[in-house]
C-alpha cells in the first residue's frame, strides 16, 4: 500500500487491519521485470499477483473507511503497481516465484522505517 497518514496510533491501526490479514492466505508472487518507480526513482522488481491486487483493494477499502490520507494517492487503485523494492545482494529473476507468509505495518519516523506490527497470513 502506498504511504498514508492516520490519526490512529500504530497499535490502534494494527487492531483495525488485523482481521483482514487473518482472513488472508499467504500471497503468491511471480516476479517480472526490474524497473524504476515513483518520484524517488526506486529500483523495483515488478510483481504479477492477483492475490496481491485483491489484498491491496481490500486494504484500500478498509483504510478509506477509517479516513486515512494517502501521501501518493496517484499510486492507488488502477495505478497501483505491485512490486518489491530492490535490495542490494538479492536477486529476483523474472518468472521466479515466492509465497509471502506475512505483511507488515511500517511507520516512517525521521526518515527511518520502523516495523510496528507483523501480520501472519494464515487463512486456508
Amino acid at each position: 500500500m502506498s504511504r498514508f497518514l492516520s490519526g490512529s496510533s500504530p497499535e490502534e491501526l494494527a487492531a483495525k487491519v488485523r482481521l483482514l490479514f487473518t482472513k488472508t492466505a499467504p500471497i503468491h508472487l511471480v516476479f517480472g521485470e526490474t524497473t524504476v518507480l515513483g518520484p524517488k526513482k526506486v529500483t523495483a522488481h515488478m510483481v504479477d499477483s492477483p492475490d496481491e491486487r485483491r489484498l491491496h483493494n481490500d486494504l484500500h477499502k478498509l483504510l478509506n473507511n477509517i479516513r486515512v490520507e494517502y501521501q501518493y494517492p496517484e499510486f492507488i487503485d488502477d495505478n497501483h503497481k505491485p512490486h518489491v523494492t530492490a535490495k542490494e545482494g538479492v536477486q529476483l529473476p523474472s518468472d521466479s516465484e515466492y509465497v509471502a507468509p506475512a505483511v507488515y505495518l511500517i511507520e516512517v519516523v525521521d526518515k527511518k522505517r520502523i516495523v510496528r506490527a507483523k501480520f501472519n497470513l494464515n487463512a486456508a
